[in-house]
């Protein structure tokens, strides 16, 4: 008899974890700045590097950190400021031959004056999957075995791989209020579409733009933008595939009176998903007992594909007790973060909060700002068993004023999901066992849950003759039912 083996490769759940860095750090100015208040302060993080160890999983990234503030003589800036950040996540069991999925978020940053400059103080949260890799040796059929019966079942093993990457350059004119000169730009860079073409895949989407101009007076203008782009991704179509786009820089920089450029660079991937199917043995047995099965039982993350949505968020927020009327409302900075991810009854649950800065003119002239957070929450369709999540605000718009403003943002929601498969395989055989009875004619009173296959494996006989011995028999079978066995000495 020959036994036909095979190996299958996949990757298991070991663990999930979140934990939070805290970071503390002196922000000079630029030189030449002076300072009299901060009017908001708008910070990203970045995970630059990923390494599982003995029981820790070390991250290492970026945080960018980019205040507005006015000047003595009321005049507003922006600048940028960058701190690198090193986290170590314990976790017990976790080794070096395992691979982490970590993403950074900052649900807390303030900054303020201090000694000329700056001091800010904000906590980076981390939250990290843990894949754990599995070598499952598996018996996909035996040969010119005698009178053996076999049971069979397809496995198929889904990984997510990164199809191909590419930097892009952009750079268009837009128009710019005349007379003004560029404060700062943010911008969020969206994918709409992904199709294939005959060089490979074809990402398509917006450059989500929105820059703060300042007048001479001290004055601020918001402008928000959408830039188009495309680029060619050279690769194979794959299953399931997405495409997302990272910022890396940009610029934007008034030519001469009424136009602007924007300078952007992106780096843009098209993942996919590889997929391995292999029929392998689940259980077998041979009337003559040469041989019994070790069954045991496996599992693995299947990735599904990723998934986005856009909500658009209308709110209301109060202006502080304390604080004067907003006269009129100038801009708002966002930092959302994810706090809980769930999966209940198909559906997955993702909360979080939207920090919002607003920040506006009062009846005297003065800019005020204060920060009001807004609960984030989203029902979607579950297309597994494990989210991994993004979640980005765009495109704030202010309006109204008083003591309250009225909010419109656009908060984009990316997900990407992994379901767990369960499944029985046989690595080995082992010598087989004597049945639990001789030659000649039996009547069983199934047990629960018992199958055809399943009497006959506990007594020698093929399953064709356990169904022609009961013809009017249907699976599944009830407890108790009286099943015919003749069991012959060939």
């Amino acid at each position: 008899m020959e036994i036909r083996k095979t190996t299958l490769l996949t990757e298991t759940l070991f663990g999930e974890a979140t934990a939070q860095a805290q970071m503390e750090s002196a922000i000079p100015l630029p030189q030449g700045k002076t300072l009299e208040r901060v009017l908001s302060a708008e910070s990203e993080a970045t995970v630059d590097e990923i390494s599982c160890r003995d029981g820790a999983i070390v991250v290492t990234g970026t945080m960018t950190l980019k205040p507005t503030v006015e000047s003595a003589d009321r005049l507003p800036y922006a600048f940028e400021a960058a701190a690198e950040f090193s986290h170590t996540i314990r976790m017990e069991g976790v080794t070096p031959d395992m691979t982490a999925r970590v993403s950074a978020e900052i649900p807390a940053c303030s900054v303020k004056r201090e000694d000329g400059g700056l001091r800010m103080q904000a906590t980076v949260q981390l939250r990290a999957a843990v894949f754990a890799p599995a070598q499952i040796p598996c018996i996909t059929g035996l040969d010119d075995a005698r009178d053996a019966e076999l049971r069979t079942a397809s496995v198929t093993l889904r990984k997510r791989t990164l199809l191909g990457a590419h930097s892009l350059r952009i750079s268009e004119p837009i128009d710019a209020p005349r007379g003004m000169t560029v404060i700062k730009a943010s911008a969020t860079p969206l994918i709409n579409g992904l199709v294939k073409s005959t060089e490979g895949m074809l990402p398509q989407g917006e450059l989500r733009l929105c820059v703060l101009y300042g007048a001479a007076d001290g004055g601020i203008k918001k402008e928000q933008y959408s830039v188009p782009f495309s680029d060619v991704i050279a690769c194979e179509p794959g299953e399931n595939a997405f495409s997302s786009a990272t910022l890396t820089a940009l610029s934007v920089t008034v030519e001469e009176e009424g136009a602007a450029t924007v300078d952007a660079a992106l780096s843009i991937g098209v993942y996919g998903c590889t997929s391995e199917t292999q029929r392998i043995l689940t259980d077998a047995y041979d009337a003559a007992n040469d041989f019994s099965c070790e069954i045991r039982h496996a599992r693995a993350e299947n990735y599904e594909g990723a998934w986005s949505q856009t909500v658009q968020l209308n709110e209301t927020v109060p202006v502080p007790s304390h604080m004067k009327d907003a006269y009129l409302p100038l801009y708002a900075a966002l930092r959302p973060a994810v706090t809980r991810v769930a999966t209940e009854e198909g559906r997955g649950l993702i909360e979080g909060v939207l920090a919002v800065t607003v920040v506006y003119r009062d009846d005297d002239g003065m800019k005020q700002s204060f920060t009001h957070e807004l609960p984030l929450s989203f029902d979607t369709e579950a297309k597994g068993t494990l989210p991994i999540v993004r979640v980005r605000a765009f495109d704030a718009a202010l309006s109204g004023g008083g003591r309250t403003v009225a909010l419109s943002v656009s908060v984009s929601v990316e997900t990407e999901w992994y379901r767990e498969i369960a499944f029985d395989h046989v690595p080995e055989l082992q010598p087989g066992v004597p049945c639990e009875t001789d030659c000649g004619m039996l009547v069983w009173f199934a047990d629960p849950d018992e199958t055809l296959f399943s009497i006959g494996k506990r007594f020698g006989v093929p399953t064709a003759r356990v169904r022609a011995c009961n013809p009017t028999l249907s699976e599944p079978i009830r407890e108790g039912t009286p099943v015919l066995l003749i069991r012959s000495a060939e």
